[in-house]
This record gives structure tokens, C-alpha cells and sequence, in this order.
């Protein structure tokens, strides 16, 4: 009878290992080990929502991937990170990317996060006309960044000129830093988005306006990475673009307002109504499809260009590659 009883176990024992073996095997992908992976930003904004509404809703995990994100300040310093390994995929603008191929380096965008030109112009409270920044200093994350190249299509628009009206740039720090920087008086005038600009509005600088009103393309924010990871790790970067193209459905149906809202109240430390002015302005720079501006591309190869004979001859395919992007939307994945 206990001999029995013995046989009884070691079978049940043995079914119980079958079936946890064949359930370990039928196992959805984001039950299963996730890859882990680094992503970076390099500035601090509501667009990179797209990044923390999916990482909270467990949208990485989902497709297979443990996602860190991870805030490294300045275009150029977000890009070192990416090519040194550390970081393999982040968000940053179009700029470093172009810069960093324009010297031989491995970069490419592979999604548009942000195609629009939103910075707002601040000054100190003593400079009331876009005039009065002759002579002036501007604050930028870095030169070659983002921010910097903005700066300088601004000046285009006032007619004014680095060099003929002495106007200095100065490497200073993000957009939050630069905010300070305003305020404190350490710089004279610099470029932040709309979602920053509630740090300091009311508070004595001078509002100029606000760069989307020019018309000018320009990839404020992508994902980038390297065309040597998109070939090793080909699963991996395909899933960060489906977690980000959902994310970018959730984000843009409005019954997922409040949680959104919440999300970057949590993230930029913003309080309830600078929450929500943060949210209506990060709608309109939300994309379906999130497909890189071929002509922003183009726009800040020619104004690169300008300053580089290599990067003059570049082309947009040099430096974007949204075959991902294409394959999922042929594919029917995005609705």
C-alpha cells in the first residue's frame, strides 16, 4: 500500500514538472524573461511621455523588454552614451545624430517623437524686443545640440546675426537649468518648451514668442540608436517601436486623460493646472504613425551644412531608418 502511494506521487510529481514545462514553453513574451535595455533622454519635457506612460503601463514588458530609463542632459553627451554601448536606444533630436554621422559615427532616427519646432523664446525681464538680444547671451545644452540649432534659425527670423551683433552662446545645461539660468540672470535669453516655460512664466523674464509659429520643420525629439544594434538586436529595437506606438494610442485617446496628465504631473513635478497645460500642449505633437519629417531632416542637414562641407553632402537616408516603422504599419499593426 505505501509503495503505492509512492508511485501515485512520483507520477503526480511527474505530470506537475510536464506541465509546468509545456507551460513554460507556451508562456506569452512578456511573461518570459525580459531583455534588459537602457534607454536615454536628454532633456526633460512632457514628450517624453512616450517613453513614461508606456514603462507605467507595463507596455515594455510586454513585448519582452525590462526598460531603465534613464535622463542624461545635452544632445551630445546623450549621444556619446548611445555610442559607447551604454545606452543603445535613446531619445534626443535630430541634431546630435546629423552631427555625429556628419564625423563618422554610427547613429540613426528611427522614429519621430516630437517634428515640431516648440520651443518658447525667453529673455530677462530688461529685454522687452528680439532687437535688444544684440550683444547678448543665449543658453543652449550644447553646442551642435538641438536647442543650438534652434537658437540659430531663431536669429534667422529677427535678422539678426551671431557673429555681426556679437551675440555669444553659452553650453549651460537642459532646459530646466536654463530656466534658472533666466532667472538668476546668468544668461540673457534662451529657448525651452512650452511644458518648461510654466517654471518661469509670471516670474519676471520676458516671453518673445514661440518658434512653432515660424513654420520651420525640425525634429525636436527621435529615437535614435545605432544602424549596429538595429542589426544585432533586431527583435529588441522592433519591440521598443511597437511599445512606443502603442503607447502613443493610449496617450492620444482622450479617456486616458487623467492617468496621462497624472504621469507627467509625477515626472515634471508640476502641479495639478501646470499638469494640464503640460498634457494640451504634448497632444498635438503626439503622431499615430510617428514617422521622422523627411523635410525637418533635410532642413537641418542644410543648416548644418552650412558650417560642414561632409555634412552639406549628406542625405536624410544617411541618418534615418524607419524600416521598423514601415513593416509594422504595412503590417496593420498601428490603427
Amino acid at each position: 500500500m505505501r509503495q503505492r502511494k509512492i508511485m501515485n506521487y512520483r507520477w503526480l510529481i511527474s505530470v506537475l514538472i510536464g506541465l509546468s514545462t509545456s507551460l513554460h514553453i507556451a508562456l506569452p513574451i512578456h511573461a518570459q524573461e525580459a531583455e534588459k535595455l537602457v534607454i536615454g533622454h536628454s532633456n526633460l519635457r512632457n514628450d517624453i511621455a512616450a517613453l513614461w506612460v508606456p514603462k507605467e503601463l507595463g507596455l515594455f514588458r510586454k513585448y519582452g523588454v525590462e526598460a531603465t530609463i534613464v535622463l542624461i542632459t545635452g544632445g551630445a553627451r546623450m549621444t556619446q552614451a548611445m555610442l559607447s554601448g551604454s545606452v543603445p536606444m535613446a531619445f534626443t533630436g535630430a541634431t546630435p545624430v546629423v552631427t555625429a554621422v556628419g564625423g563618422g559615427a554610427d547613429s540613426v532616427v528611427i522614429l519621430g517623437i516630437n517634428n515640431k519646432l516648440t520651443y518658447d523664446i525667453w529673455a530677462k525681464a530688461e529685454i522687452k524686443k528680439p532687437e535688444e538680444l544684440k550683444g547678448k547671451t543665449i543658453g543652449i545644452s550644447g553646442f551642435g545640440s538641438s536647442s543650438h540649432v534652434a537658437s540659430f534659425l531663431m536669429l534667422q527670423h529677427f535678422n539678426l546675426d551671431e557673429k555681426r551683433d556679437r551675440i555669444t552662446f553659452v553650453a549651460i545645461g537642459d532646459e530646466p537649468t536654463r530656466a534658472q539660468a533666466v532667472l538668476a540672470g546668468r544668461i540673457d535669453a534662451t529657448l525651452m518648451d512650452a511644458s518648461i516655460s510654466v517654471q518661469i512664466k509670471g516670474k519676471g523674464p520676458t516671453y518673445l514668442g514661440n518658434l512653432e509659429q515660424l513654420g520651420v520643420p525640425f525634429v525636436n525629439n527621435a529615437l535614435v540608436t545605432t544602424r549596429a544594434y538595429l542589426k544585432e538586436h533586431g527583435k529588441t529595437s522592433e519591440a521598443v517601436v511597437k511599445t512606443i506606438v502603442e503607447g502613443n494610442g493610449f496617450i492620444l485617446n482622450p479617456a486616458n486623460r487623467s492617468m496621462v496628465t497624472n504621469i507627467i504631473a509625477r515626472n515634471l513635478r508640476l502641479s495639478p493646472d501646470d499638469a494640464k497645460q503640460a498634457y494640451d500642449d504634448l497632444i498635438p505633437k503626439v503622431e499615430r504613425r510617428p514617422y521622422p519629417n523627411l523635410d525637418a531632416i533635410k532642413a537641418t542637414i542644410q543648416i548644418m551644412g552650412a558650417r560642414s562641407p561632409k555634412i552639406a553632402q549628406m542625405k536624410t537616408e544617411d541618418i534615418v531608418d524607419t524600416s521598423i516603422l514601415r513593416r509594422l504599419d504595412q503590417s496593420g499593426f498601428i490603427r
